[in-house]
């Protein structure tokens, strides 16, 4: 990784056709601090093959959208119902969920209640410097061995210490990591992806993570200006989605 705002691990055109190309972190205007709307997520599997996983804040409604939409285009497209939860003590986001989960619970009990339904758990930004919602240091270690995956390549990490450190963080711990371009805008769409083997199960998915081939590409510091201000002013009153 360069110290620059682009660093490609591995072209998306050199990997393997049979790869299926997601973005496991991206949030849907189902979030209150996001404007992308439910066709510019289809459009990106349409247009460029890569699947966005929507990790909405707090609902998993979005998620639900995106997976019924998607089955309307193309059969056999993965489904990934996911959701970034806010505990306590900071957030994470539940893959391949049943239900929702609420907020503001410790962060133990979330994750109990991700594996209570055969789920994984993916700590999201676990070094990241500036935002407020982090997963706090001492809980994120003692809960470490409990934890499936930890986001390797976040697309709007300021620093790339803050990627490196998870990184390292994760492979002392042999833990699974993951790329996401955790976009809150349809420009993000389509930077930051995994090329990963085929996989139905969440098992298969940890599997797949291993042999993963990463697309990563940063945003520039500035988009969180973008964000603060959706968030201001969709926040007044809630906004319904728009699709």
């Amino acid at each position: 990784m360069t110290s620059t705002h682009q660093a490609t691990l591995l072209p998306s055109d050199s990997a393997p056709g049979h790869r299926i190309h997601i973005d496991l972190h991206v949030h849907s205007n189902h979030s209150v601090d996001s404007v992308i709307p439910l066709r510019a997520l289809v459009r990106c599997w349409e247009r460029h093959r890569i699947l966005p996983v929507v990790c909405d804040h707090d609902t998993l409604s979005g998620s639900l959208a995106l997976i019924r939409a998607l089955r309307g285009v193309r059969a056999g497209v993965p489904e990934i119902p996911a959701m970034e939860i806010t505990t306590a003590e900071g957030e994470i986001i539940g893959l391949f969920l049943t239900d929702g989960i609420p907020p503001n619970l410790p962060a133990a009990e979330t994750l109990d209640r991700i594996r209570d339904q055969g789920a994984l758990s993916l700590v999201p930004h676990p070094f990241c410097t500036y935002r407020s919602r982090v997963l706090r240091p001492p809980v994120r270690d003692a809960l470490a061995h409990r934890i499936d995956v930890i986001e390797g390549y976040n697309g709007r990490n300021h620093w790339d210490a803050d990627n490196l450190a998870a990184l390292e963080y994760a492979r002392e711990r042999d833990i699974p990591v993951s790329a996401g371009s955790d976009a809150h805008t349809p420009m993000e769409l389509g930077r930051t992806y995994m090329a990963l083997e085929p996989f139905t199960t969440p098992s298969e998915f940890l599997r797949a993570l291993r042999s993963a081939r990463i697309h990563f590409r940063r945003m520039h510091r500035g988009i969180h200006m973008v964000t603060r201000a959706v968030k201001m002013v969709r926040g007044r009153g809630r906004k319904r989605p728009i699709h």
